[in-house]
């Protein structure tokens, strides 16, 4: 029979449980973090946190070392180009010294020539038109008497009075021409310095990158490590090279 029929309330088909007593299903918890699990935490957050000053340095730096290489590499071009500028304009001067000497030396001896055959005109001739530079040795032997005197110079171009500007001119160049080879030299090492510094860069941009893919948080807090390390070698090495 329903109860329904005989007035009595209806009942609940599922029963509830009373008041003051705990159901046996219990709401989803999250997981209870342990103490190693905080600590891996911790290690990542620090690792995570020097990863990315690494990176960040590592990128300035290298971006500034590669500026000053770059400066450095024209400032060697430079100076290879102007020291080769002077080796020619030696040579060119080399050449008009020797064609200067040949003069002296052809119209010293057609003088002596005249001389020895008595012309005085011929020889008068040949005197007017030596050269300035080659008059005062010629002018100073004459007064050392050399046709008399055995201990005079055999001729003007032993004399200190001889001076031959262009091969002196020449040698000078030279002498510039290698010193400006040495400065290139410097900066090219320079340059080289700073290239190194890049390379030892992406070395640390390299390892900070790659420390972000170990689960080990002991692993990559140490290959943070190594790179801070390499990256404060770079800098100290860029900070000790001459800027441009």
């Amino acid at each position: 029979m329903d109860s329904s029929t005989n007035g009595d309330p209806p009942q609940d088909p599922k029963p509830r449980p009373a008041a003051g007593t705990r159901s046996r299903f219990r709401p989803w918890r999250r997981p209870v973090a342990t103490a190693e699990d905080i600590q891996d935490r911790r290690y990542r957050r620090w690792a995570e946190l020097w990863a990315t000053i690494v990176l960040t340095m590592a990128t300035l730096a290298t971006s500034w070392a590669g500026y000053e290489a770059g400066k450095w590499s024209s400032i060697e071009g430079a100076l290879n180009q102007r020291a080769t500028l002077m080796v020619i304009h030696s040579g060119q001067l080399t050449i008009e010294g020797q064609e200067a000497m040949m003069i002296d030396l052809q119209v010293f001896t057609n003088w002596a020539n005249a001389y020895k055959s008595g012309d005085t005109v011929l020889e008068n001739f040949y005197r007017d038109r030596m050269r300035v530079e080659f008059r005062p040795a010629f002018e100073a032997w004459l007064a050392t008497q050399p046709l008399e005197n055995p201990d005079a110079p055999s001729s003007p171009f032993a004399m200190d009075e001889y001076h031959r500007a262009l091969l002196d001119e020449a040698s000078d160049r030279i002498t510039e021409a290698g010193q400006l080879g040495l400065s290139a030299e410097v900066a090219g090492s320079f340059a080289d310095e700073y290239t190194l510094s890049i390379l030892i860069l992406a070395g640390a941009l390299l390892l900070a990158g790659l420390a972000q893919r170990f689960e080990w948080a002991e692993l990559r807090i140490a290959v943070v490590a190594i790179s801070l390390l390499v990256l404060l070698a770079s800098i100290i090495n860029i900070v000790r090279l001459p800027i441009v």
